[in-house]
């Protein structure tokens, strides 16, 4: 090929150099090269092709499937690579070789050199299609993960193109996994697992509310705090399934306990009333249960099978089970297509408009005009929860700061009467007014000599710091070594409390046998204080 390039170059030069005489004309051609090789032009059919052509005409032939006759050509077509590159288009509802021109062929085989580059660029979308067939049969991969893997990765690449690709592609790929027995957890992402768990928590929920409520038809309202833990996961399952996406909702961050919490009640209480109401249950009416039916391998694609496949049972999670008994293959699971259910979503508005209407809520949902059986049972549940929120709504606590020194007052008139006679005898005497004489009327700052010390602050009852004539006698007591009388512990309290502006720490501390005294560092600050 490159010599027959050059060759093609050195002629053009030539006529080049001559001054073009040679292509001069008149008459205007259209943007085609005037030399080129053969297979360059439009009739050529390479001979790989012819033998694929040949192939379908051949005796043997005639009684191949149309499935067996594309697997029979790609495997003969296999390493086969061109470079023709086809400005058409392909498009055909069962795509095959057969089902193209030699032009459409030889541009497929152009553009199929290119993907198995790692260069997926758009083309007629039955091509992709056709390329996608070969993979499936083993043709361009081993069969096995690494089969699986080159789907994958040209479905994820090309889906760009045509998102319409994922409706088949998908079930083709947990179809690969099964039929090639390959790990179950290469299909999980593609196998619906999530729905089908999800409607697995729905079910087991159905059935809990159920033997809970027993025979009885009496309505009971639901202690919303015992089912927290549970309501987390009924809530996702209910999203998972739902076409009204309560994760989404505006009061669900605001919310979040109070929509969780009213969203799993009206779900218990419609699988009560489907379960007394109607034939069958809710999880069932909704979605349909779990049972055997006959698969086809690979539906809508080209495909057949090298030979009788074994027996054999493959699980793919919990959900969903296969089954080969003589080449004929059955699914056990929910057959439900995987979609979210328009009925469940009717249910989780409502519950969620009608709560915020009993909020107050400032963003209300419009009304979809609801069945009245639905709008009464969710009322209900919104009334049984608000109710339930008040009756454990914490309880707020206020102190007034203001009436701590009339609690005082009060302690100390009740620590007076609980005294004895001797605690009383060992309390220092007060003299009172009459005995102070005329003493009493001097005041401080004129008995006071010149020159002298500004005696301290005195209380409301002439004390030091504001101290009481039995917290006084207390701290007397401490600093003369004696055993304080009266109620150690409230006196240490009060006696600290007035003068901790003067130390800014304890004065007053118990020793390890209990017994309250002054702290060595504030000796002297509180005898200086007092005077003493």
């Amino acid at each position: 090929m490159p010599d027959i390039d050059r060759i093609i170059e050195q002629i053009v030069a030539a006529s080049r150099a001559k001054g073009g005489r040679t292509f001069a004309s008149s008459r205007a051609y259209a943007d085609e090269p005037i030399l080129m090789r053969g297979s360059q032009m439009a009739s050529y059919r390479p001979e790989p092709i012819r033998q694929m052509r040949e192939l379908a005409r051949r005796p043997e032939s005639r009684s191949w499937s149309d499935a067996r006759l594309f697997v029979e050509q790609a495997r003969l077509m296999e390493g086969y690579e061109d470079d023709f590159p086809y400005q058409g288009t392909f498009k055909s509802y069962y795509p095959t070789y057969e089902a193209m021109d030699d032009r459409q062929l030889r541009g497929y085989f152009t553009w199929r050199v290119r993907v198995r580059r790692g260069e997926v660029k758009q083309t007629s979308t039955s091509f992709a299609y056709v390329y996608l067939y070969e993979l499936i049969n083993g043709v361009g991969a081993e069969p096995g993960e690494r089969a699986f893997r080159a789907i994958e990765a040209f479905w994820r690449a090309y889906r760009d193109f045509e998102p319409a690709m994922d409706r088949y592609v998908r079930p083709w790929l947990v179809d690969y996994v099964v039929y090639h027995d390959l790990d179950p957890r290469l299909a999980e992402p593609y196998a619906g697992a999530g729905h089908d768990r999800a409607v697995a928590t729905l079910a087991r929920t159905e059935r809990v509310v159920l033997e809970r409520a027993g025979a009885s038809r009496r309505r009971a309202a639901r202690d919303f705090g015992a089912h927290a833990a549970t309501d987390r996961e009924l809530f996702s399952a209910l999203d998972e399934l739902s076409t009204y996406r309560p994760s989404a909702s505006r009061l669900y961050r605001d919310e979040p306990e109070a929509l969780v919490a009213v969203t799993c009640a009206v779900f218990e209480r419609l699988a009560r009333y489907y379960h007394s109401s109607r034939s069958q249950g809710l999880t069932v009416s909704l979605f349909g249960s779990p049972h055997p039916m006959p698969h086809l391998m690979f539906a809508s694609a080209v495909f057949c099978p090298p030979g009788p496949h074994p027996d054999c049972v493959v699980q793919l999670g919990e959900t969903r089970r296969y089954e080969c008994r003589r080449n004929l293959w059955t699914c056990d699971a929910l057959h439900d297509g995987g979609g979210r259910s328009a009925r469940l979503g009717q249910a989780l508005r409502a519950a969620d408009r009608q709560l915020r209407a009993a909020l107050d809520y400032p963003h209300p949902l419009k009304e979809h005009g609801d069945p009245k059986y639905l709008t009464q049972l969710v009322e209900r549940e919104v009334r049984d929860y608000l109710d339930w929120r008040a009756a454990h709504a914490p309880r707020r606590v206020e102190i007034d700061l203001s009436k701590l020194a009339g609690i005082r007052a009060a302690a100390a008139v009740t620590r007076e009467a609980l005294l004895v006679d001797e605690e009383r005898e060992e309390a220092p005497a007060t003299p009172g007014p009459e005995a102070a004489g005329p003493a009493s009327a001097v005041s401080p700052a004129a008995a006071a000599p010149a020159g002298a010390p500004e005696p301290p602050s005195l209380g409301e009852k002439g004390a030091p710091l504001g101290l009481t004539p039995e917290e006084l006698a207390f701290l007397e007591a401490l600093l003369e070594g004696r055993r304080p009388g009266g109620n150690a512990d409230m006196l240490a309290d009060a006696v600290n409390e007035k003068l901790i502006d003067l130390i800014g720490d304890t004065a007053v501390e118990f020793d390890e046998a209990g017994e309250p005294a002054l702290v060595e560092d504030y000796v002297e600050d509180v005898r200086a204080a007092l005077g003493a």
